[in-house]
């Protein structure tokens, strides 16, 4: 029973995102006039279809994508070849560049929208907010021997600035494997502390530093609400960007990439491990919130398949004055798409091995 609703869950956030993103890029095109052929949520056979007012709809086998299909959005789209109901209709390929690239852009943008959405009714539903001010320390602490003491509110690590908790823990993780410097207010006044030691562990072959020290309770007024979750979203972004950065520099291995069956195995522990639906929910919306941000921000990334991809042609394209040659940019796309195809198989592989 709980493989099916772990599968239910799993699908339905995929589902909730892919949604959100194509949403993005149609409500843009809709709103420079573009004519779209079809919009899909999945891929495969189609299940169900319905044609509206503008364009058809379905649903289609495979809830592994989905897309909106645009006129005029590949160079060798003909006139000639579309479907009676949508000849006539304004092309992709026509309208300004600017205009193309915003229309790939919303659906990027919709996901990090999403994030933040979900992040507010997270922190608002939650009971307890954390702070970033020291309570006192763990068994096995070593940063209170660096000179960090019970009261000080933390407000830089290694340079970076802590605005919520979640900074906090990141920050020591990735920086704190070596001496760190840290700033603190301390009754009234900054203060730094040069060299703070945390306790250091290693797991799948990555070293992360450990926070040795709890927090007080954050006062949860409205304002702290507010604070904490716009901060706590542009945070999850923020950190989001640097794990990336981090696994292309070659930080974090295989071991840190996961695909929908890893995800879904994760999502299957927080509805084992939470205790209560309340709970499960706040930790399934958490889940769903980095998941989202991490959407938007790898669909960004200029490589030819992804929006980014598509926004950096139209770049091109802009101080050009005219477009790639389409025989290029389909060998470039075919490239890439074969690259990550590829990688999708071997992520999937390496998440089903860990089933086991």
């Amino acid at each position: 029973m709980n493989t099916v609703v772990t599968i239910l869950v799993t699908v339905l956030i995929f589902g909730l995102l892919i949604f959100i993103h194509e949403l993005g890029h149609y409500i843009a095109a809709r709103a420079f006039g573009v004519g779209i052929k079809e919009f899909a949520i999945g891929m495969g056979p189609k299940l169900f279809s319905r044609r509206g007012k503008h364009n058809l709809f379905s649903v289609r086998a495979l809830p592994i994508g989905g897309f909106v299909s645009m006129i005029g959005e590949y160079a060798d789209d003909r006139e000639e070849d579309l479907d009676e109901a949508d000849r006539g209709k304004t092309p992709l390929n026509t309208i300004p560049v600017w205009r193309r690239i915003v229309i790939c852009l919303a659906g990027p943008l919709m996901n990090i929208l999403l994030g933040m959405l979900i992040m507010s009714i997270v922190v608002v539903s939650t009971p307890v907010l954390g702070s970033t001010t020291v309570a006192g320390f763990v068994d096995g602490s070593t940063s209170n021997a660096s000179g960090l003491q019970p009261g000080d509110k933390i407000l830089e690590v290694a340079g970076q600035k802590i605005h919520v908790i979640i900074e906090l823990n990141y920050f020591i993780a990735v920086d704190g494997i070596a001496p760190v410097d840290v700033l603190v207010e301390r009754d009234g006044e900054e203060v730094l502390l040069r060299g703070v030691n945390f306790p250091v562990s290693e797991a799948d072959g990555v070293t992360l530093a450990n926070v040795d020290f709890a927090v007080y309770r954050a006062e949860k007024t409205a304002g702290e609400v507010i604070y904490q979750a716009f901060w706590q979203s542009v945070a999850t972004m923020e950190l989001t960007v640097d794990s990336l950065v981090d696994t292309f520099r070659g930080r974090y291995g295989m071991s840190a990439l996961s695909g929908p069956i890893g995800i879904g195995e994760q999502v299957g522990e927080v509805i084992q491990s939470a205790d209560g639906a309340a709970a499960t929910l706040r930790s399934l919306g958490s889940m769903t919130v980095l998941i989202s941000m991490s959407l938007g921000v790898f669909n960004l990334l200029p490589i030819p398949v992804l929006d980014g991809g598509r926004i950096l042609f139209y770049i091109i394209e802009g101080i050009r004055r005219k477009p790639m040659d389409p025989k290029y940019e389909n060998a470039v796309s075919a490239i890439f798409m074969l690259f990550l195809l590829v990688l999708m198989a071997v992520v999937a592989f390496k998440d089903i091995i860990g089933l086991f």
